[in-house]
């Protein structure tokens, strides 16, 4: 497995790697798929990675003296480009004429704007869509549609309580067996979390997990599969997945993914050297900080991700 910690090595002289450390600890720390998500490295702006085929339909009888009728399929490529993602931060001088830290004021903004960042490139790992801005990645809202991966519970959706839980729990575990080798975690916000943990409790429990650095965190897990927060947008004002999708007459129903991520396999991300940080120095009367991120989401697998709409409360 190659984590977003991995891959970040930086590039050119003005990469800095104790800002880039810092700035990818706080990033890790608001992007709920770090510990699951998978990536693999290219060099370039564009590749090709080979995508699932399919299955054979092998199988077949002869007689003696007779062949069997030979199976063949074509190899296929999906096409990945990278996106730039990023922004800069920047400090100003002021606070190091007046006598502050100028080094502990940057590294304390660093710190809050990689964690936005964070946030800002879960709501894109949903959200985004390449068909709708060209300069997004499709996140897996849209792919799970293009694919025809979406589950809709019920015409109008369907409350989640203790009356419906079990035809939810058989929805669920059939779309987890969908997945071959089932899913790496199951994506939603904290009101399906909730939910699900108090009226499932023989089937959820919370655990202590190291993330990405080793460190212990609590883990909400259904029947072996970790249930990831999706939480917040960058600036904390909306849910990366809201309350208030519609599915036929009914405009408060939310949605869940069940994703298994693989390097260079399944669900993956791709990119070149991972998030960098660039010291852009003193600019006028700030110091400047950039961090970038070329970076693209791709489905090779069809069946490793599954959109489940429709769940009310």
């Amino acid at each position: 497995m190659a984590s977003i910690r991995e891959v970040s090595t930086g590039s050119g002289a003005r990469s800095v790697t104790e800002l880039r450390n810092l700035a990818v600890a706080e990033f890790i720390s608001s992007w709920p798929m770090a510990p699951y998500a998978e990536f693999y490295t290219f060099t370039g702006n564009a590749d090709a990675p080979r995508q699932d085929y399919g299955e054979f339909n092998a199988g077949d009888t002869r007689t003696t003296s007779t062949d069997y009728t030979p199976k063949e399929k074509a190899p296929q490529f999906a096409s990945v480009s990278l996106k730039i993602y990023g922004d800069k931060v920047q400090t100003d001088i002021a606070y190091e004429r007046r006598g502050g830290d100028i080094g502990s004021q940057r590294v304390t903004d660093l710190r809050r704007f990689a964690q936005s960042l964070g946030r800002y490139f879960m709501d894109a790992t949903i959200n985004h869509d390449n068909a709708q801005d060209s300069e997004q990645i499709t996140g897996l809202k849209a792919q799970a549609a293009a694919l025809s991966r979406v589950v809709t519970w019920g015409t109008n959706g369907t409350v989640l309580d203790a009356s419906t839980l079990k035809s939810f729990l058989e929805l669920l575990d059939e779309q987890i067996l969908s997945i071959p080798g089932g899913p790496t975690c199951i994506i939603a916000n904290g009101k399906f979390i909730s939910r699900l943990t108090n009226l499932a409790r023989d089937y959820v429990r919370v655990e202590a997990a190291p993330d990405v650095f080793g460190r212990q965190q609590l883990v909400t897990v259904y029947n072996e599969i970790p249930i990831v927060n999706a939480g917040f947008k960058a600036d904390r004002t909306g849910l990366v997945i809201g309350n208030d999708e519609r599915v036929g007459t009914s405009n408060d129903c939310t949605s869940i993914y069940l994703v298994r991520f693989g390097e260079q396999q399944d669900v993956t991300f791709a990119t070149n050297v991972g998030l960098d940080v660039q010291d852009l120095g003193l600019v006028g009367t700030k110091y400047v900080t950039l961090v970038e991120f070329d970076v693209d989401l791709v489905v090779l697998n069809p069946n490793a991700l599954v959109r489940i709409e429709g769940i009310r409360f």
